[in-house]
């Protein structure tokens, strides 16, 4: 299956969709390029000290969204 490009804030707002129903609706995400089109989700590590299940749901949604999606270089 071919993936879909997708700009960083474009993937900043899927992630914000998928959280919009958790514990955790307004975390801070970055999205960084590790090269190729792939990408990685990061969030602050205050927010991950205050809320240790949001590290396992960024992970979660991260492997979802990476399946589908590619960085678009901007």
């Amino acid at each position: 299956m071919l993936k879909k490009k997708a700009t960083a804030n474009e993937l900043i707002w899927l992630f914000h969709e998928k959280l919009a129903g958790s514990n955790f609706p307004n975390a801070g995400i970055a999205i960084i390029p590790i090269g190729n089109g792939n990408w990685s989700a990061l969030t602050n590590a205050t927010e991950r000290r205050h809320y240790p299940d949001l590290a396992k749901t960024v992970v979660r949604i991260e492997k979802q969204l990476r399946a589908r999606y590619l960085l678009k270089e901007v």
